[in-house]
């Protein structure tokens, strides 16, 4: 018998805590319940007794071991009375309690009519994909009647959702499966790459201006399709705008777009409501010697962005509906792509500086130097330095730190305000020009 880790325990714990719904039949399950799953490791014959067959069923003790990016054989078996049977499996990749997300659902098929001494199997395959963390995730197999598929075989399927409440007859079976990630430490795992990519011409993104930070790159064909910028990180607010400048080539063209990818509920993909167009990039030559443009606008962070550290992805791509295909901007860059990502990290807050805050304490004496700056700061005071917060003059925290040595390199020219906490916690916010 395998070993369970202590890891493992906390994983099925967490899983078993999950507030996951159960789906309703209208008629139970009857002569119509899953009597064998088989799916990897697992083979799990169940009861055919109609008499005492439940609607829901948990086997989450039962598990079996996956790796990202493989894809897996599976088999269901079941009755069907009187009416063809469908059959889904949901598989919660994001570990969010809900089933319902993008990807997480597979249609298995349709059971024809048979007794249980009679029942048929259906199989199919599961792919897993090569973005999801590991961990264990629970799955979940729901079988339910369809009457429109006794006289249509082409009947549209009967289950919507893995928690519908109208479901006619059937049966529900939740099991654990336990993800691998063979490639997690590699980027931009857990994030798509650019494995969809079948043709491509690297047109770089060339500067990025956002949240006080600025980063430049090379330009000239031979950088990465996605670059990491990772441990640049982007400090917002919930709720506040933010505006947002992209310079990079265009080769000429009209209709190269850069979309902005936020993941703001942190389920390791990004999704049709985390993204923002920034419209297309102009022929201004920015860049000496390339043909290159710029597009300006601004990203406002949702009031119910899940808080702390989450990857935000820039995608600037040439567009087109040609004899070429058709050429689109996506979050995963896929077919022919013309263009280019960068990845870096967005670490979203609560809230602004307080107004109340952005005051001397005139008992404190603090020396900032050299003060208007173009790289470092520095910062003495008899008091001894406890940390400081580097704001925006909007009020946005931009960083942190407890050195005595303030790294303003990387900021855009313009007034920025230091919060110094003192070792005896008093506080002092102090302007810096950054030139």
């Amino acid at each position: 018998m395998k070993k369970i880790t202590t890891l493992s325990i906390i994983l099925l714990c967490g899983l078993s805590k999950a507030q996951y719904c159960t789906p309703t039949f209208q008629y139970g399950a009857g002569s119509n319940m899953i009597s064998n799953v088989s799916f990897g490791s697992i083979n799990n014959p169940s009861s055919t007794n109609s008499s005492t067959a439940q609607e829901y069923e948990d086997f989450t003790s039962l598990s079996t071991d996956l790796a990202a990016g493989n894809t897996y054989p599976i088999s269901i078996k079941g009755p069907s009375s009187t009416f063809p049977s469908d059959v889904m499996v949901y598989i919660d990749f994001n570990g969010n309690g809900s089933f319902d997300d993008a990807g997480e659902n597979f249609f298995i098929g349709r059971l024809e009519a048979a007794n249980p001494a009679n029942a048929f199997t259906i199989d199919s395959n599961i792919m897993i994909p090569a973005n999801v963390s590991g961990g264990s995730k629970r799955m979940r197999v729901l079988k339910n009647t369809n009457v429109a598929a006794y006289s249509d075989p082409n009947a549209q399927n009967s289950i919507s959702s893995a928690c519908n409440s109208g479901l006619r007859a059937g049966q529900t079976e939740d099991y654990t499966v336990n993800i691998q990630g063979s490639n997690t430490n590699n980027f931009p795992f857990p994030y798509c790459g650019s494995e969809g990519v079948t043709s491509l011409t690297v047109s770089e993104i060339t500067k990025v201006e956002f949240a006080g930070l600025e980063n430049e790159s090379s330009i000239g064909g031979s950088s990465a399709v996605i670059e990491d910028f990772t441990g640049s990180v982007f400090n917002v607010s919930r709720g506040n705008g933010y505006p947002i400048t992209v310079t990079g080539g265009t080769h000429g063209q009209t209709t190269v777009s850069a979309y902005a990818y936020i993941d703001f509920n942190h389920n390791n993909q990004f999704d049709a409501d985390e993204k923002f167009n920034l419209g297309y990039l102009d022929n201004s030559n920015p860049v000496s010697g390339h043909e290159s443009g710029v597009t300006s606008e601004t990203i406002t962070i949702p009031a119910n962005a899940l808080l702390g550290n989450t990857r935000f992805r820039l995608v600037k791509a040439y567009e087109s509906s040609s004899w070429m295909g058709t050429l689109e901007n996506l979050p995963c860059p896929a077919g022919w792509f013309i263009g280019q990502a960068e990845d870096y990290t967005i670490n979203i807050q609560p809230e602004s500086l307080a107004t109340t805050e952005v005051s001397k304490d005139k008992s404190i004496e603090v020396k900032i130097y050299p003060n208007p700056t173009s790289g470092n700061v520095t910062i003495r005071m008899k008091e001894g330095l406890e940390k400081y917060e580097v704001y925006n003059i909007s009020g946005q925290k931009l960083s942190e730190g407890n050195s005595d040595t303030v790294n303003m390199s990387r900021l855009i020219p313009g007034t920025y305000l230091i919060k110094i906490q003192t070792k005896d916690k008093k506080i002092t916010t102090q302007k810096v020009i950054k030139k």
